[in-house]
């Protein structure tokens, strides 16, 4: 699939988790590694969510992410997401526990 083709996708969302805000972000991204010249133009999707606090979006500290190989799974991704999200925040939280 040729993915300059693809419109730029950038879907955004806020959702809440009791009283916490999130936002969902959901962008295709180019790849940019510069000592590899077979990447021109090549391109993923990826959705994050970061914690809203205080009107100031985490950007530094993403809860969680995704990536996708083309516009149409990214799609469906953010929408899980989205749908998913109590789920995500608490899952997240319990492994990143369990690991500090």
């Amino acid at each position: 699939m040729d993915h300059t083709l693809d419109a730029d996708l950038a879907l955004k969302d806020s959702a809440m988790v009791g009283d916490e805000k999130f936002l969902i972000s959901t962008i295709k991204m180019e790849v940019r590694h510069s000592w590899l010249n077979q990447h021109e133009n090549v391109f993923v999707y990826e959705t994050m969510v970061f914690e809203d606090i205080q009107g100031k979006i985490q950007y530094q500290k993403p809860v969680f992410y995704k990536r996708y190989a083309n516009c149409e799974e990214a799609k469906v991704g953010h929408e899980e997401t989205l749908k998913n999200i109590e789920k995500i925040i608490r899952t997240t939280r319990e492994c990143r526990a369990r690991l500090s």
